[in-house]
């Protein structure tokens, strides 16, 4: 699985490494963040595929918990 990517990386100093691991994971959470559920979402009159769509975003998220634990 070689690819240009994988050789950059591996040429990175580590200081650079961590910076690009930090930037990475901020990336990630803040498109989390964006297609989140929040609380005031839910509600009596929900569709059944938003419930679905709910129900999906909080096993999600107790999983990335659990995981962390």
């Amino acid at each position: 699985m070689d690819s240009k990517f994988d050789e950059l990386v591996r040429g990175l100093e580590q200081p650079l490494l961590e910076e690009l691991r930090r930037s990475v994971a901020a990336e990630l959470g803040g498109r989390r963040a964006q297609s989140s559920i929040k609380m005031e979402d839910i509600h009596a009159q929900m569709s059944d595929e938003d419930k679905l769509r709910a129900m999906q975003e909080i096993a999600r998220v107790l999983r990335a918990e659990d995981s962390h634990a």
